[in-house]
């Protein structure tokens, strides 16, 4: 999947998000308030609501446009608080809330407009066939997924993932049956696994490459390893809990020491950066990985590598990041900027390349330029 652009609306809060265009890469930055994460939280709730997660959409209106597997498509939503209390007496307040309104668009290579489904308070269409009335408090693309017009558009959204500011403390624990891998038997190449795992903790996800693909598990301890030079091995272990349950959890070797350091013991940096190399190297080809607030945690031998892990892996997969650090931000290429600022209710996002303050020949840090620009009230007017 790439998000090409997208709007979004929360109508009951009065806050709005003006259509941003993505490329490759994309870099949010901006004063602190001004929507950056709002943007990628808008995001989030979209790829939930895809992919039948339960999620609040009261009153919120988007459009967002993608593509997938060279298929280009818009899917437009706009719902409300639901008026008919009658007929949904027993839900709860949370859940009070219908989709008066979808479409769903596919572009063809010529440009013409196939309409996948749309539905509003009238009626529904499938393919252009009529449908009988569908249960309005879900997206009819999580209804109708089993189709072969959806099948793809809700493998798209499967391959958004977000932040990786897991808890260190947490231990994954899964059931006896779950723990088994022998229903991967059928799906034993390496895209099917990435794909299969694409939403499960990177814990599991790096046991499943450990066991099946060695090579890949590999690249990340290697990775891992270039960044860290004093670690000399980085594993998955596991252990039975008292009701034979598996516990998963990574450990690390240092150059020099024979006892293995466990994961709650590894420095916060050091955690996120193997979580964030577990995340990218096993995403699934179209993948986009969005990570709020990327610095978090990381000295400044991590940022350095994990930027240019990030520069090497952009014509792949598709980050949208948020950051205040000058280093990440000023060695991150500035074209690929994207400056979030805020007016009353709408957040607004301009590409630094259509910014000419920006734009100059001057060997001044572009940070400075950034800053001072930030701070001018022509620009967040």
């Amino acid at each position: 999947m790439k998000i090409q652009s997208f709007k979004f609306s929360n109508n009951k809060e009065n806050w709005h998000i003006e259509e941003v265009k993505f490329e490759d890469l994309n870099l949010l930055v901006g004063g602190s308030g001004v929507g950056k994460t709002r943007i990628l939280k808008a995001l989030e709730l979209i790829c939930d609501v895809a992919i039948g997660r339960n999620r609040n959409l009261d009153d919120l209106e988007w459009s967002i446009n993608f593509s997938h597997l060279g298929q280009n498509y818009r899917w437009e939503l706009k719902s409300s608080s639901i008026k008919n209390e009658e007929i949904f007496i027993n839900l709860n307040e949370s859940e009070q809330t219908e989709i008066v309104y979808e479409k769903l668009v596919r572009y063809d290579d010529d440009d013409s407009e196939l309409e996948i489904l749309l539905r509003n308070d009238s009626d529904s269409k499938f393919n252009n066939e009529k449908l009988p009335k569908l249960k309005r408090t879900e997206s009819a693309i999580t209804l109708l997924s089993e189709e072969d017009l959806i099948i793809p558009v809700r493998k798209a959204f499967e391959r958004l993932i977000f932040n990786f500011q897991l808890p260190q403390e947490l231990i994954l624990t899964l059931s006896i049956d779950s723990s088994s891998a022998t229903h991967l038997s059928n799906k034993i190449n390496i895209d099917n696994v990435k794909e299969y795992f694409a939403r499960e903790p990177p814990v599991l996800k790096a046991l499943r490459l450990q066991e099946f693909f060695p090579l890949i598990f590999n690249e990340i301890k290697e990775s891992y390893i270039d960044i860290f030079p004093d670690v000399k091995d980085v594993k998955v272990s596991s252990e039975r809990d008292s009701d034979g349950d598996l516990m998963l959890f990574f450990e690390i070797q240092e150059n020099g020491v024979e006892e293995w350091i466990p994961q709650q013991q590894i420095s916060s940096g050091m955690f996120r950066t193997l979580i964030f190399l577990v995340q990218v190297i096993s995403a699934p080809k179209e993948s986009v990985i969005l990570i709020d607030e990327f610095e978090n945690s990381l000295g400044i031998n991590c940022m350095a590598e994990l930027t240019d892990f990030i520069l090497d892996k952009s014509p792949n997969v598709q980050f949208i990041l948020t950051s205040h650090h000058p280093y990440i931000i000023n060695n991150i290429p500035w074209k690929t900027w994207q400056i979030v600022s805020k007016s009353g209710n709408k957040v607004k996002v301009r590409k630094a390349s259509d910014i000419p303050a920006l734009d100059t020949a001057s060997s001044l840090d572009k940070f400075t330029q950034l800053i001072n620009l930030l701070d001018s009230e022509e620009f967040s007017a």
